[in-house]
């Protein structure tokens, strides 16, 4: 039986079950809008600050732009305070979007020192309240990405999963690591299977999927309703077509289409061409770096090219690199 399925999120119904993870620093419109021609479901927003939003920061707002292209999309809130995140839910309300999303589980230090990120996992009570306040200023769905908890001697996740299910939350993503841990180990995959027999709502799960066959793998050992890809889908969007047509054909097995070398290419020149559009070319050539040398990761003998990427200060230039690639 396919395990590729929509997934109900309140109102809002996806077109498959395969989503974009919100990655901080990658995940802007031109990574979504790429993300959804190769057949995401879902994307998300890169994090966004509660209080530069309710401050109405411009570029904290910028991060909330999102178009036809790329969406469905969710908009992803990070904070800690609940009559802040309400204001910041609202904010959001006058932006268009399909989805708010709650991020319980960010490790970076500068965000847990805030008591934002993974750190509302420490108190269940505070993080119902944030998930209850942003549910009734929202007229989008809400969802909730959360870790296993803080720490190993901490590990709450299904006391949170209830506490989101009951704040009204219309799904639970679940990267199955501590916040200590961070991306370190392997990715307790059990803990999604145990959170999905817990609860109602649609179980996203989201660590380690980095080939199709992982994602079916998950799928398949958790029951999860769908699969999250984040750091395997940067510079490589054809992890999610790929990915998309493995849940299809399950219980059969599908080749994994490797891109050629001038598709990655000309991925890469579109890249390059959208994020200069959107951010201007000096900003652009800035970020895209980054995605340019992912692209061209498995490209034989061209090692010096790629690390040359970074010394790359125009559009022009970039162009011109890329193009003595072809062929």
């Amino acid at each position: 039986m396919s395990l590729l399925k929509k997934v109900q999120i309140g109102n809002l119904t996806t077109g498959n079950n395969v989503f974009l993870a919100p990655l901080a620093g990658i995940g802007d419109r031109s990574f979504r809008i790429i993300g959804r021609r190769f057949g995401a479901g879902l994307t998300f927003t890169e994090m966004a600050s509660a209080h530069g939003i309710a401050n109405r920061s411009i570029n904290t707002l910028d991060l909330l732009k999102i178009s036809k292209k790329d969406r469905p999309a969710g908009i992803q809130l990070f904070g800690s305070n609940p009559e802040i995140m309400s204001l910041a839910a609202s904010i959001c309300n006058e932006y268009p979007a399909d989805l708010l999303d709650i991020n319980g589980g960010c490790s970076v230090r500068k965000v847990m020192k805030t008591g934002a990120g993974a750190r509302i996992l420490g108190d269940p009570k505070r993080f119902y309240n944030i998930v209850k306040a942003c549910v009734d200023a929202s007229i989008y769905p809400v969802s909730v990405k959360i870790r296993l908890g803080l720490s190993e001697d901490t590990i709450n996740v299904l006391e949170i999963a209830d506490a989101a299910q009951a704040a009204g939350a219309s799904m639970l993503i679940l990267h199955p690591r501590t916040a200590r841990s961070k991306f370190s180990g392997k990715a307790r995959w059990e803990y999604i299977g145990l959170v999905k027999q817990s609860l109602k709502m649609p179980v996203c799960g989201n660590g380690d999927i980095k080939t199709p066959v992982d994602a079916v793998r998950m799928m398949r050992r958790t029951g999860c309703d769908a699969v999250m890809i984040g750091r395997a889908a940067i510079g490589n969007p054809w992890i999610i077509s790929n990915t998309i047509k493995a849940l299809a054909a399950y219980p059969e097995e599908v080749e994994t289409l490797l891109p050629t070398k001038d598709e990655r290419i000309e991925c890469a020149m579109d890249h390059l061409n959208m994020v200069v559009a959107f951010k201007g070319e000096t900003r652009g050539i800035r970020e895209v770096k980054r995605h340019l040398y992912r692209y061209l990761r498995g490209i034989p003998h061209i090692s010096g090219v790629r690390k040359s990427i970074f010394e790359i200060a125009t559009k022009d230039e970039a162009m011109k690199r890329l193009e003595a690639l072809m062929g």
